[in-house]
């Protein structure tokens, strides 16, 4: 491990990064028997029977392919947006999840079946499991994924236990964000640390919802050479290796996440500015010199 201006003890945000857990979560329920990739929106939620979103399917909202937007389309989001992008405030606190399910019932589905990447989607999903087990979300993945891996730093962010302000590409300050009912579409705090023994316990298979990480079957992507995990990237090297991936930004930190599951290997990089492409940058760098990834 290498810090900069940081040590083992700094909780970073690791944004998108999240979905990855989220879909640990649903290998695990799945594994459990509490539903299937089959299972739809509105057999597990029935306040939303009747709505468009009733009959997408688990299976759509892991792979981005359920037709929901990527945030709500309402006045309300437009403004939170508005205010992040002039003051730099937390766009998604104080959003409950029954708030959430209750936008995601409101919603058209555009291009269903097709890719489009939808942090509502997500959010929509973890809250649907959440419901299932009768668990706060932050609860769940906290029994299920973080005790079980040995991530004793982690948790879901709150008002009282959030990252330190982080900073925009642009260097300016971003307030910390809490995602509350979004979080687990990004809402992930961690050590790297934290985030080094996620990446031990799945190359090692002993993580909860390994399973994860399978393609999912029949699931068209942007590229030839990429399938779909539960939330996963898994693409195909030329090399003939896999890179399984996700990456994270929030206002003020950004992350990159890459398994390489034939050599065993893991390389991650965690920062406090808003600059996803620079840790991928660095992150994949790390990985050639270390052999882990052949030009190409």
């Amino acid at each position: 491990m290498a810090f900069i201006r940081s040590d083992a003890g700094t909780l970073f945000e690791v944004g998108s990064l999240t979905k990855a857990l989220t879909g640990m979560l649903l290998a695990d329920a799945i594994e459990r028997a509490e539903l299937t990739m089959n299972s739809t929106v509105g057999e597990v939620l029935p306040a939303l029977s009747g709505s468009a979103v009733a009959t997408v399917s688990v299976q759509e909202l892991c792979t981005h392919a359920s037709g929901l937007p990527r945030l709500p389309a309402n006045l309300g989001m437009a403004i939170r947006v508005a205010r992040y992008g002039v003051l730099g405030l937390d766009p998604y606190r104080g959003v409950a999840p029954s708030r959430v399910i209750a936008v995601a019932g409101r919603q058209h589905l555009r291009h269903r079946g097709q890719a489009a990447y939808s942090n509502l989607g997500a959010a929509l999903l973890g809250q649907l499991l959440a419901a299932r087990a009768g668990a706060d979300f932050g609860a769940l993945l906290q029994m299920r994924i973080f005790m079980p891996v040995g991530m004793r730093c982690a948790s879901v962010a709150t008002r009282l236990r959030k990252a330190a302000p982080g900073w925009s590409g642009a260097g300016l300050p971003r307030q910390p964000w809490v995602l509350d009912g979004y979080a687990p579409a990004g809402g992930v705090i961690a050590t790297i640390d934290d985030v080094a023994r996620l990446a031990a316990a799945l190359l090692s298979q002993t993580a909860p919802g390994c399973l994860s990480m399978t393609a999912v079957p029949g699931v068209i992507t942007s590229r030839p050479d990429r399938r779909s995990g539960m939330f996963w990237i898994i693409d195909s090297r030329p090399d003939g290796s896999t890179m399984t991936w996700h990456n994270g930004a929030t206002g003020g930190y950004s992350s990159f996440f890459a398994l390489f599951p034939e050599t065993r290997q893991a390389v991650v990089a965690l920062a406090n500015i808003s600059r996803p492409l620079d840790q991928q940058r660095i992150a994949l760098g790390l990985a050639r010199s270390a052999g882990m990834l052949r030009p190409g």
